[in-house]
């Protein structure tokens, strides 16, 4: 017998590339990422085409922290999965292509610099480099730590005021030292039994990791005023809702004590409207649990259950709107630069980013769509973000008024059409 066909399949097999846009961009996890941290290497090089050079330093932080989110994403599925010990040499194959992502994109994001002159982003990327190292050495050492990814985009504003207290030879020897322990743990990486725990608790709930409510009667009352819009994704929103706030009063207290300008109102819009996709994705991750929510006898059919999940959608808005513009006031309260008409501009942009996205969310029929659907995430914090550039700079907010207002009537538009299009093809659909 011939070993040539055998040969000929080693020979295949030991191309480390094979089957990578397979892996990275069909898995719903790392294609999250991975088209987050693509958006925003584009996003950044038509800032610099256009001379919108403000923003850059956020984007590309964004598009790097995220990289770091979907390298970490495989190594822990990586380790969740028994196909690390059956298949010789894919654990290598995997690392490879993870660190020829990350080059690659540092790569692109430095020439980019380069090419433009802008030299004083690198820091900020080095920095971003450090916060995303960090991030895939805790996942690496604890996959527990993959629940905290959202830290990440909270990191990613903050980055502009750090990396003016950290010296760049610094920021060159943590590179270095959280590199050598990143490779180090990715030697030893084995079957994790945590790791699947993490896995099917990342696919199901969106990324997210709440503490438990059990006991808490009030927050219990609390969630039953988003019901069912919450039924997907249980008690987690509720909490969510709850310790937002809380964080934030806790950023805007430590802002004022120590003089430090933390973007808090920034980081609260910001959540407001991701909450929003998390609902969906949850929806769409649990579809099943669709049949369980219709049998309850409290919906007048198919028609009455999308009435009540679109109701449900605008008491949660409205709660939204009224958390962000409350804390808004506090701010206004301690910090003379936030005006009046800046906290109704913020109100406005939570309202019609929540509800263009739970709209759009409505409609969304796979985790792709909603994948797709996260790009209205971006683009509210794009706008957000030139605002308060505007505030800063002393400019006048009524233009951003002016913008908010057919935005309001897009969100309210798209929030009509989303119950249209919700459970269109029968409810044992997505």
């Amino acid at each position: 017998m011939s070993l040539q066909p055998f040969n000929r399949g080693n020979s295949l097999w030991r191309k480390p590339y094979r089957g990578m846009l397979r892996l990275w961009l069909y898995d719903l996890g790392s294609v999250s990422f991975i088209a987050t941290a693509g958006l925003g290497l584009v996003l950044g090089l038509l800032c610099f085409i256009s001379g919108k050079t403000e923003i850059v330093s956020l984007v590309f932080s964004m598009a790097t922290v995220s990289t770091a989110a979907a390298i970490a994403w495989q190594l822990n599925r990586l380790s969740a999965t028994e196909l690390t010990g059956l298949i010789p040499g894919y654990q290598q194959h995997v690392l490879i292509q993870a660190a020829s992502i990350a080059a690659g994109m540092l790569l692109i994001q430095l020439l980019i610099c380069i090419s433009f002159s802008a030299y004083d982003v690198i820091p900020k990327l080095l920095l971003a480099i450090v916060v995303g190292l960090l991030f895939v050495w805790a996942c690496l050492w604890r996959s527990n730590s993959f629940h905290l990814s959202f830290l990440l985009f909270i990191a990613v504003p903050l980055l502009d005021r750090l990396v003016l207290t950290i010296p760049t030879w610094i920021m060159l020897i943590m590179v270095a030292i959280l590199s050598y322990h990143v490779i180090d743990l990715c030697r030893r990486l084995r079957w994790n039994r945590e790791s699947r725990v993490v896995y099917l608790n990342a696919v199901q709930m969106g990324w997210m990791w709440l503490p438990s409510i059990k006991g808490f009667t009030w927050i219990t009352r609390f969630e039953r005023f988003f019901h069912p819009m919450n039924f997907f994704i249980g008690p987690v929103l509720a909490v969510m809702m709850l310790c937002l706030p809380i964080i934030a009063l806790g950023l805007m207290l430590l802002s004022w004590l120590f003089e430090i300008n933390l973007p808090t109102l920034f980081l609260l819009a910001q959540f407001s409207v991701l909450s929003c996709s998390i609902v969906h994705w949850s929806r769409i991750q649990r579809w099943r649990a669709a049949e369980t929510l219709f049998l309850l006898p409290c919906y007048s059919g198919l028609n009455g259950l999308r009435g009540a999940f679109y109701r449900s959608q605008y008491r949660f808005i409205v709660v939204l709107v009224m958390m962000v513009s409350a804390l808004g006031l506090v701010k206004w309260l301690i910090d003379p630069q936030i005006t009046l008409p800046f906290v109704a501009h913020l109100g406005l942009s939570t309202f019609w980013g929540s509800a263009i996205m739970l709209g759009a969310g409505s409609a969304c029929r796979n985790s792709y769509q909603a994948t797709a659907a996260m790009l209205i995430v971006l683009i509210h914090s794009i706008l957000v973000s030139l605002s308060f550039a505007a505030l800063r700079d002393g400019d006048s907010l009524t233009m951003w008024l002016l913008i908010d207002i057919p935005l309001v009537v897009i969100g309210i538009l798209a929030l009509v059409w989303g119950k249209s299009q919700l459970w269109k093809n029968g409810i044992s659909a997505a």
